[in-house]
């Protein structure tokens, strides 16, 4: 929800620290909203996003050999479930060296189907070859990216012919009433950069990546929001800076307002490159 920062050092990386540890303790160790089949499903947080994870996966459909990369990496966890199920490479990017340093500390055994290694990147400016993957997702990170075209344009370049990018992320289904799109402009983070399922789809096309695929799953991941701003809130009453507790604070309510706003969903967008 917070501002991401390209690089992560000193005051404002010891910030971006916290916020990616907020997000681990308030989603089970995983930093991306939870999945449960509906209102009789007890899962604890953990199981749900960790459901997340697997819905994705299946998605992109690896098969042995094959070397995706994690967009958006985050700590890891994500691709330390992919590898720890699946025979196949992972190559993640973040552009926080706190979150690679996390990432690449994660034991990985050796009996372990798959093997993942992670290092700082730019979504928007992948240094990789043309056509080095066989698959990509994305999980809740081309929401803090201003430059979704320049990031799509990436990742398609990347892919080799019939690789899958599956997007799993919050979208708005249609245009904001006026007072919620202004506020929307003077948000931190995200807000301001979420895009309509058809604006995804235009970018997408634009990328040269054909979409076969969006599954709305908002009522299913719904519950995860409640844990995300109660953590912000208490992260904001706990830290003894003033500054970085407004922050929190701003994100609580920010939150607050954003998830019931009508036009919020959460897909699942699967496109492919011909």
């Amino acid at each position: 929800m917070l501002t991401q920062h390209p690089h992560t050092s000193g005051e404002v990386g010891t910030f971006y620290n916290r916020h990616t540890d907020v997000y681990d303790s308030a989603l089970g160790g995983n930093i991306h909203v939870g999945y449960w089949d509906d209102e009789s499903d007890g899962s604890p947080m953990r199981a749900a996003t960790d459901r997340l994870t697997d819905l994705v996966t299946e998605r992109v459909a690896p098969t042995e050999g094959q070397h995706l990369i994690d967009v958006g990496c985050g700590h890891g966890s994500t691709a330390a479930r992919i590898i720890a199920h699946h025979a196949v490479r992972i190559t993640g990017v973040s552009v926080s060296d706190y979150q690679v340093e996390v990432a690449n500390g994660r034991p990985q055994p050796a009996d372990l189907p798959g093997r993942a290694t992670f290092r700082l990147a730019d979504a928007m400016e992948l240094p990789f070859p043309d056509e080095s993957f066989d698959g990509a997702y994305a999980i809740e990170s081309l929401m803090h990216m201003k430059d979704k075209e320049a990031a799509l344009g990436h990742i398609a370049r990347v892919l080799r012919p019939g690789a899958r990018l599956v997007i799993a992320e919050h979208h708005l289904d249609g245009e904001l009433d006026r007072p919620d799109a202004a506020r929307m402009a003077e948000a931190h983070g995200f807000f301001k950069f979420s895009l309509t399922t058809d604006l995804y789809r235009q970018l997408l096309g634009e990328a040269g990546l054909r979409v076969v695929d969006h599954t709305d799953i908002t009522e299913n991941v719904r519950r995860s929001y409640d844990s995300m701003t109660n953590a912000w809130r208490d992260a904001a009453h706990g830290e003894t800076d003033g500054e970085t507790a407004r922050e929190w604070q701003t994100a609580a309510d920010l939150g607050g307002w954003f998830f019931a706003v009508p036009q919020l969903r959460y897909g699942l967008l699967t496109a492919v490159r011909p």
